[in-house]
């Protein structure tokens, strides 16, 4: 489970809740700074008008770097100021924010290399299918091409010092076999009461929900540990760190689940309705998110079988429903 502080248990971020720039929350390509003489001044504002309400700019990097310490309590620490910008510790080592890169001391100079982590909130329910303008979608054909020409590459070093497992040789000796809802699937010592938890959640959900139980019955094999890169992109899966998981059905009922095959049928493949995606059941969704997951349903690149463990993106979802 998801535990922590609080969003608002430190004083520095009741300050700094709205010291980010951009309304539409943080996107791949955008830039979100915080200068020290903004801070001061917002300090003076917030002193000198208590009776306004404190709004959660969850796009903000403190409120993302104080979302992962919530999200993560003993393994990221210390959230504050460091030679100019926000930074966090993982077991001692400063990890800057670096507009999002998310970047350790000695990587700092070479930032222009990287692209930025995604840090947005886990949406409440499924997003309405978009229409997308032309200009839009220049914008998706440019960012899906960066992509599949491996120029998205994201520093590494901020994942494999929070989750370990550096080269293939050391993941192979860290994962662990279990068995979860009937599948057998190998997975990070860390998420394994994790998954004993959404489990027996789910188990107990599927005696009183018979949808629920024909999508058990549904499932024909799962994935989780596999050391890759993500399709068509420069970055490790989070299956290599064993913290993703897919629940493959038997039948998809003529479904499309995942987006880079449904490019093969349809143009506007984003707008696949969602009647025409195969679905998890509702309360399924829910029970992985209290335990701190994702699912890949609710993205815009679309991932129907997929599941993540994201913790301080259901952490900032959280934060902008009480918003």
């Amino acid at each position: 489970m998801i535990r922590g502080r609080g969003a608002f248990a430190l004083p520095l971020i009741l300050v700094l809740i709205q010291c980010a720039a951009g309304p539409n929350g943080l996107m791949a390509d955008e830039e979100v700074q915080v200068s020290t003489a903004e801070t001061s001044i917002r300090a003076n504002e917030r002193s000198e008008s208590t009776a306004k309400p404190v709004r959660v700019d969850v796009s903000s990097p403190v409120v993302i770097l104080d979302s992962l310490i919530n999200a993560y309590p003993g393994r990221i620490t210390s959230l504050e100021i460091r030679d100019g910008d926000w930074s966090v510790l993982i077991d001692g080592r400063a990890f800057y924010w670096a507009e999002g890169r998310m970047l350790p001391a000695d990587e700092l100079e070479n930032r222009d290399r990287y692209s930025k982590y995604s840090f947005r909130p886990n949406p409440p329910e499924v997003q309405p299918i978009r229409e997308l303008n032309p200009e839009e979608r220049e914008r998706l054909s440019k960012m899906i091409d960066r992509r599949e020409t491996r120029q998205d590459a994201r520093s590494p070093a901020f994942m494999t010092a929070l989750w370990g497992m550096e080269d293939f040789d050391s993941a192979e000796q860290t994962v662990i076999p279990i068995v979860f809802l009937g599948q057998r699937i190998r997975i990070h010592p860390n998420l394994e009461d994790v998954l004993a938890s959404v489990e027996a959640d789910i188990l107990a959900a599927a005696e009183a929900d018979v949808q629920i139980g024909s999508w058990l019955a549904n499932i024909r094999s799962a994935g989780a540990y596999n050391w890759r890169e993500i399709a068509g992109s420069a970055n490790r899966s989070l299956h290599s760190f064993g913290i993703a998981i897919d629940l493959v059905p038997g039948n998809y009922g003529g479904k499309q689940a995942y987006w880079r095959w449904a490019r093969d049928f349809y143009e506007d493949w984003w707008a696949v309705p969602h009647e025409d995606r195969y679905q998890v059941p509702e309360r399924v969704v829910s029970i992985f998110e209290e335990h701190g997951f994702t699912w890949g349903g609710k993205w815009f690149l679309f991932d129907q079988i997929h599941f993540e463990y994201r913790p301080e993106l259901v952490y900032l979802g959280r934060l902008a429903r009480a918003d």
